[in-house]
C-alpha cells in the first residue's frame, strides 16, 4: 500500500477518504485532544492499531519536525525492519485551519492561524513526500500576507503578497512541480452538500503528474442523505452509509445497526414556531421579504412566538420598567441584581413566556417567584401587564403582522437577528455545513440537525462515531472541539476519496508504465 501522512487531521474526514482510496496512513497529527479521541477510536474500530500500524501525534504543528515524524513511523511494529526516511512517503495530505482565510471571517492578515500553512510547507520540506495535497477555503486564493517568511531561507516575501503565490513559489523552490490550483465542489463527488474548496496538488520530478478528479454524474439530495435516520424512507445513499464505505484492516465493511450521535436538541415552543415560518429551502432574507407580502396572524397562530417578540422588541424600555417596579416592591432582591442588565433581560424573557399562557405556566410562575424573591408574584404580574410593553403595544404588534406592515425592528425581534439561518432544501444539496447547528433547520421538522444528520451531509459512514461533548458555547468555543465542530470542520470523506484516488492513479501509472 502507498504510505500517507495526514496533518491537521481533525476528527478524520480526510482520513476516511484516504483509507477508502487504499492508502496506509502511517502518521497523523492534530493539536486537539477531542479530535484525537474521535480519530484514534475510528482507526481502532477499523483495526488500525496505534503504535502498531499508525501513529497519532497530539501536538501543535509548530512543535512537529520531520525527524519526529520518521522516528514515530520507524518505531511502529510494521516498519521496524523497514527504515522509512526522507523521500519514502508517498503523499502528505493536509488542510491547515481555514478560519483566518475564510471570507466569512475577519480576514486578518496577522491572524496566527494564517502561519499554519507556513509550518505545513516546513514539514513538506523536511519529509519530502512524492506528492503533496493541500485543501483550504476558496478565500485562500485572494488573501494577502505581509512580509511572509520563507521556509527555504532566511528571506521574506516583502510587502503584501498573495498567499497562493507564496505557496506555489515555496513548493517550486523545495523541488515540486505545482499544478494550477483548482476549486472543487464536494457536491460533484457524491456529497449532498455544496462545499467549494481550493485544492493544491504538487509532485516531485520523476513522478507521474496527477490530475484533478473528474466530477461524477451523481447528485445526492438532502432528502436522500437524511433518509433512514428517523424513519423517513430509505435511499441508496442511506444504504451505503449504513453498510459503510471504509474497509477495515481485514477488507471488511464496518456496518452499524445503531444510529449514533443522533441526540436531538430540545427547543422551546417559540423556537419551534419560529422555525416553522421557514419554507423549504428558504433563508432568513427571503423569509423577511415574504412576511411583508404575506400577512400572518402571529398572535393567534404562534402565541409563544408573539409574546417573545413583543417582549424582545420592547426589551430596553421593559428593563427600565422592571427595575422601577421591582425597586418599589417587597422583593428581597439586592441592588446588584436590580442593576444587572443580564438578569433583567432574562427576567423580561421569562415574562414573555408567562404572558403567552403556555401549558407549563404554573412552573414558570414558580420560577418567576424564586427569581423575584417575592410571594405575591401575581400582583406584580398585573403591574407588569399594565406598565410594560409601551413602545410597541400588543395590539400594535398584532396588527402590524396582520396587515403585512411590521417594522424592521419587529422582524428582527421575530427572527432574533439570525440572518444566516435557513431551512434545508430537501430536493437539492445543503449549503456548506458549518460548526454551529443552529444555522440550519431540518427540511421536514422544526428543529436543528443532529450530529449524525450533519455527518450524513458530510458523507461520513454511520459507523463513524464522534466522541466528546455534543456542543459548547461562549469562550469555550475557542478551546473546545465538540462533536458539531468536529463534523463541520471535516473534509467530506467522499471529496477526500476523489482527491486521493487521483494521487493513487498517478502512483499506479508510475509503477505500471505502459
Amino acid at each position: 500500500m502507498p504510505k500517507a501522512i495526514d496533518l491537521f487531521c481533525g476528527a478524520g474526514g480526510f482520513s476516511e477518504g484516504i483509507l477508502q482510496s487504499g492508502f496506509d496512513i502511517v502518521f497523523s497529527s492534530d493539536r486537539s485532544i477531542e479530535v484525537m479521541k474521535t480519530y484514534t477510536n475510528r482507526h481502532e474500530q477499523l483495526g488500525i492499531i496505534e503504535g502498531k500500524h499508525t501513529h497519532f501525534e497530539l501536538c501543535d504543528i509548530k512543535e512537529l519536525t520531520g525527524e519526529k515524524i520518521f522516528k514515530a513511523i520507524n518505531n511502529l511494529e510494521e516498519f521496524k525492519t523497514t527504515h522509512i526516511a526522507k523521500g519514502d512517503i508517498d503523499v502528505i495530505f493536509g488542510g491547515p485551519p481555514c478560519q483566518g482565510f475564510s471570507r466569512a471571517g475577519k480576514r486578518d492578515a496577522n491572524d496566527p492561524r494564517n502561519m499554519l500553512f507556513h509550518e505545513y510547507l516546513r514539514i513538506i520540506k523536511e519529509v519530502k513526500p512524492k506528492y503533496v495535497v493541500m485543501e483550504n477555503v476558496t478565500g485562500f486564493m485572494d488573501m494577502q500576507m505581509l512580509d511572509f517568511p520563507s521556509v527555504i531561507n532566511d528571506k521574506a516575501y516583502m510587502g503584501q503578497v498573495l498567499v497562493s503565490e507564496i505557496l506555489q513559489k515555496e513548493l517550486k523552490d523545495i523541488g515540486y512541480n505545482v499544478i494550477k490550483p483548482q476549486v472543487l465542489n464536494a457536491a460533484d463527488y457524491g456529497v449532498p452538500q455544496n462545499r467549494k474548496r481550493i485544492i493544491f496538488l504538487a509532485y516531485l520530478e520523476g513522478n507521474t503528474k496527477p490530475n484533478y478528479p473528474e466530477p461524477s454524474n451523481r447528485r445526492v439530495t438532502v432528502k436522500e442523505a437524511l433518509s433512514g435516520i428517523n424513519n423517513n424512507g430509505k435511499s441508496s445513499y442511506h444504504r451505503e452509509s449504513r453498510k459503510g464505505r471504509t474497509l477495515d484492516i481485514h477488507g471488511e465493511y464496518v456496518c452499524n445497526f445503531e444510529i449514533m450521535n443522533n441526540d436531538m436538541s430540545v427547543h422551546t415552543k417559540s423556537v419551534k414556531q419560529r422555525f416553522s415560518l421557514y419554507e423549504n429551502g428558504e433563508d432568513t432574507k427571503n423569509l423577511k421579504d415574504r412576511i411583508l407580502k404575506e400577512p400572518i396572524n402571529l398572535k393567534e397562530k404562534y402565541p409563544e412566538l408573539f409574546y417573545e417578540t413583543l417582549f424582545f422588541v420592547n426589551k430596553d424600555s421593559n428593563i427600565i420598567g422592571l427595575k422601577q417596579i421591582l425597586a418599589s416592591s417587597n422583593s428581597k432582591l439586592t441592588e446588584s441584581e436590580l442593576s444587572n442588565y443580564r438578569w433583567l433581560n432574562d427576567t423580561n424573557k421569562l415574562l414573555g413566556m408567562i404572558f403567552s399562557k403556555p401549558e407549563n405556566i404554573e412552573m414558570l410562575i414558580l420560577k418567576l417567584k424564586k427569581r423575584l424573591k417575592i410571594n405575591d408574584v401575581e400582583g406584580l404580574i398585573k403591574k407588569f401587564e399594565s406598565q410594560l410593553n409601551k413602545i410597541v403595544t400588543p395590539l400594535e404588534l398584532e396588527l402590524a403582522f396582520k396587515l403585512g406592515k411590521p417594522s424592521a425592528n419587529m422582524i428582527e425581534a421575530l427572527l432574533t437577528r439570525k440572518n444566516m439561518r435557513r431551512r434545508l432544501n430537501k430536493d437539492g444539496q445543503s449549503p456548506t455545513i458549518v460548526t454551529l447547528p443552529d444555522d440550519f433547520i431540518h427540511p421536514f421538522e422544526d428543529r436543528v440537525l443532529s450530529v449524525r444528520e450533519m455527518a450524513r451531509l458530510q458523507s461520513f459512514d454511520d459507523s463513524f462515531e464522534f466522541l466528546g461533548k455534543r456542543t459548547t458555547g461562549g469562550v469555550k468555543r475557542k478551546s473546545e472541539v465538540p462533536q458539531y465542530t468536529q463534523v463541520g470542520n471535516a473534509v467530506p470523506p467522499l471529496l477526500a476519496k476523489a482527491i486521493a484516488d487521483s494521487i493513487k492513479d498517478a502512483i499506479n501509472k508510475k509503477s505500471n508504465p505502459l
